[in-house]
């Protein structure tokens, strides 16, 4: 009996530290949020054109040395959108924040059809 409560304690302690080696690292998704509401502030200082309302678009960002947004591309079916995004965000300073040079971030953009950008 002893020797069945000492296994099961082993077995229990092994799947602790198991569970605790595969947390994921909690910075890599703060960095990206933090990014991504930056973006969404650069896109909503602009008026939204109504030619670009409903649209949908993936965009790819990076970060260069001197924390400035870099637009690597847009996917995007409307070229009034992809040429809206382009004109907010490309070459814009981001503020101090736990950012990652050379990191590629990837933000789908939807823009609703009664004006604000999801």
């Amino acid at each position: 009996m002893k020797k069945s409560v000492f296994i099961l304690m082993a077995a229990m302690l092994l799947n602790v530290v198991q569970v605790f080696a595969t947390d994921p690292q909690k910075g890599e998704t703060k960095s990206a949020k933090a990014v991504t509401t930056q973006i969404f502030k650069m896109l909503s200082e602009k008026t939204i054109p109504d030619e670009i309302r409903g649209s949908s678009a993936e965009v790819r960002i990076a970060l260069d040395n001197g924390d400035y947004l870099r637009i690597l591309s847009v996917k995007t079916e409307n070229e009034e959108l992809a040429t809206y995004i382009r004109s907010c965000i490309d070459f814009q300073k981001v503020s101090k924040g736990t950012f990652e040079q050379g990191v590629i971030y990837r933000i789908p953009l939807e823009v609703s059809k009664k004006g604000s950008i999801l």
